[in-house]
């Protein structure tokens, strides 16, 4: 079976043989009239209503040159997200004036909606104010993120920032030393930092969410398990975040949110293998919100089969619910 981890290490090793593609051109928009989405308003769910949606779906054309990881960075997003929307696009070379969907809309994880919110299988983390309040409407910001390998997968549960250091010195665990070529146990602050220039510790075992000095792995799974951003996102959530700040790292490739009365699936790989039977589990997804007779389940299976990343409405026509309602 195909596995994410061994498709970035040669991804990694084409891009060390390949000095035009080591190097990402911009990290501006520049895609026509698209938007870096990193903040949004959102209100609160309350009384055991469904989250909300975030974003919007954006739709870009390729230029001469550029590849997925170009685009990926330039609108916010992490690459494996980028591809997960655009199966058909070759990631290296994709025809000029293709057009690229942009998944950047995103139904919220279901939380407390305090503090960090990091998603692992969306490759996403969320930050909500502390002080929300189910009704509130508040700002979220929220941007891609890469975590750990199949090997060693980043954890799941509950957390409080730790510590926060700008300019990081790395100082490697046996578990990383030995893997090394050449090891290094210290590793000092500048451009070859994997930490990059922020680190926030988690209170959760030796994890962190820190900055990177690749950014081709956001999007990916290439860590020992912490949480890397993009070098240009990493000093806003720095800033934004306290030591004590409360976080949660989550596993849900399954969201079902609504928006308008209508009820929405988005689903992500099951990245580190953990659901026998994804289709099963989305079915389930639904049941436990509450809403399996207002969706057509038909079109969750047909959602659960793209793993597009994409919300996806899922609501029965209205036609058919009123034909269910018919003695």
């Amino acid at each position: 079976m195909f596995r994410r981890s061994q498709a970035s290490f040669a991804i990694a090793l084409a891009l060390l043989l390949c000095s035009a593609c080591a190097t990402i051109r911009s990290v501006l928009p520049r895609f026509g009239a698209t938007k870096k989405i990193t903040s949004e308003t959102t209100r609160i769910p309350e009384g055991g209503r469904l989250p909300g949606i975030v974003g919007h779906v954006q739709h870009v054309d390729v230029r001469s040159g550029d590849t997925l990881l170009d685009v990926a960075r330039s609108a916010g997003l992490g690459y494996q997200q980028v591809q997960d929307a655009n199966p058909s696009v070759d990631e290296w070379v994709p025809k000029p004036d293709t057009e690229i969907v942009l998944p950047s809309r995103w139904i919220l994880p279901r939380s407390r909606y305090r503090g960090i919110v990091i998603n692992i299988p969306e490759m996403r983390l969320y930050l909500f104010p502390e002080s929300t309040r189910p009704g509130s409407k508040v700002e979220v910001h929220t941007w891609p993120i890469g975590i750990g390998t199949d090997e060693t997968p980043s954890p799941v549960g509950p957390f409080q920032i730790r510590s926060k250091e700008k300019n990081p010195t790395w100082v490697v665990p046996d578990s990383i030393l030995k893997t090394m070529n050449p090891p290094r146990r210290v590793v000092p602050p500048g451009p070859h930092n994997p930490l990059g220039e922020y680190r926030m510790r988690l209170s959760y075992g030796l994890y962190a969410i820190h900055g990177t000095d690749s950014p081709w792995a956001i999007g990916r799974l290439t860590t020992h398990g912490c949480i890397r951003l993009y070098p240009e996102d990493i000093p806003h959530l720095f800033d934004l975040v306290r030591v004590g700040t409360p976080g949660e790292l989550l596993y849900q490739p399954v969201k079902v949110g609504e928006e308008d009365g209508e009820i929405y699936v988005e689903v992500h790989p099951d990245l580190y293998n953990k659901i026998p039977n994804l289709e099963r589990h989305a079915l389930a997804e639904v049941r436990r919100a509450g809403v399996a007779d207002r969706v057509d389940l038909d079109l969750v299976r047909d959602a659960v089969k793209e793993k597009s990343g994409v919300p996806r409405k899922v609501s029965r026509r209205r036609l058919d619910l009123t034909a269910a309602a018919r003695p």
